[in-house]
């Protein structure tokens, strides 16, 4: 009996069914829908608005990230996954096959594709940059050689950025761009044969994102571990759910787009604070405040009560 090979795949969240941001995003600039993939924005497109959310095809049960403009656009609308140069390791100079789906409403029917590759300078290679072949069945695909213009990026820094853009007249133009226009079932994978399409589940999909963003809802209740960093400094510890990329931005915010309070007790005196600062360890998230008006004289000082909110660690490329 022959079996078809199905290689690995490098994209993230191929399926787009990670949405730690939220269902449904609206794009006033470039910025991420689901998560790992960023939709070019209003700022960039043009039109009067840029949507991205997502919907579960009712026949065959098939996730599909689908991109709404209206008004017409004036510039390059797309979608692009950028891919950490550590998944990359091994396999400069060799080939690469892209795959997906794709659709549209009042456009071509036709996608277009850019790749490049990034080196250790920022400097920038173009390995493909054209409509891609299809193979039926709204099913597309191209062939590259992964290569870069001088050395290889550092590890946890971009390798490659994957583009994938409506075109909206069949002849390379990818300006003003359909009203809507899907993408599914993306793969790219080692060698010149495109290998079917086979999510990853959930929770696995989930881990691999939570490299790059974590949003994690603290309740009220919550305690933290925390500890005197100097005198009048604390340091509330807060576990991630992974080890990130690198050194991630923080912020906090509560359901009405407020700053969560903090309350600490040091010496059996309270103190309310806001806005700590973001220490990042491995596995962990310090959140340290100074300067304040508590003497600390103890080992450990207490967060007695925290606000309910999000808490969000971003370590995107």
């Amino acid at each position: 009996m022959l079996v078809q090979p199905v290689n690995h795949n490098i994209l993230i969240n191929p399926s787009f069914t990670v949405k730690q941001r939220g269902d449904v995003i609206v794009h006033a600039n470039t910025s991420y829908g689901p998560d790992r993939w960023k939709v070019r924005g209003l700022d960039a497109a043009g039109g009067t608005k840029v949507e991205s959310s997502t919907k579960v095809d009712d026949v065959t049960g098939i996730n599909k990230l689908v991109v709404k403009h209206e008004g017409t656009t004036t510039d390059t609308a797309y979608v692009y996954q950028s891919i950490e140069a550590v998944n990359l390791l091994g396999l400069y100079g060799k080939e690469m096959t892209l795959s997906f789906s794709y659709s549209d409403t009042d456009g071509s029917g036709i996608p277009k594709v850019l790749i490049r590759s990034w080196g250790a300078l920022a400097t920038q290679k173009v390995l493909y940059d054209a409509v891609p072949t299809s193979l039926g069945d709204n099913r597309w695909t191209c062939t590259f050689t992964l290569s870069t213009d001088g050395d290889i990026s550092d590890p946890n820094e971009k390798g490659l950025q994957v583009t994938i853009a409506p075109n909206s007249d069949n002849g390379g133009n990818i300006n003003n761009a359909p009203s809507k226009w899907s993408v599914w079932e993306t793969k790219l994978e080692v060698g010149s044969v495109v290998t079917p399409f086979i999510a990853r589940s959930y929770a696995e999909e989930l881990a691999l994102c939570h490299r790059y963003y974590q949003s994690m809802f603290i309740q009220a209740t919550s305690g933290f571990s925390s500890t005197r960093r100097a005198l009048n400094t604390v340091g509330i510890c807060v576990p991630l759910y992974a080890v990130m990329r690198g050194t991630p931005s923080f912020i906090s915010q509560r359901a009405d787009g407020t700053n969560p309070t903090y309350t600490l007790k040091g010496n059996g005196d309270n103190e309310v604070f806001y806005e700590p600062d973001l220490i990042y360890g491995t596995g962990f998230a310090l959140l340290s405040k100074a300067e304040l008006t508590t003497t600390l004289s103890n080992e450990h000082a207490y967060v007695t009560s925290v606000q309910s909110g999000y808490y969000k660690f971003d370590a995107e490329l």
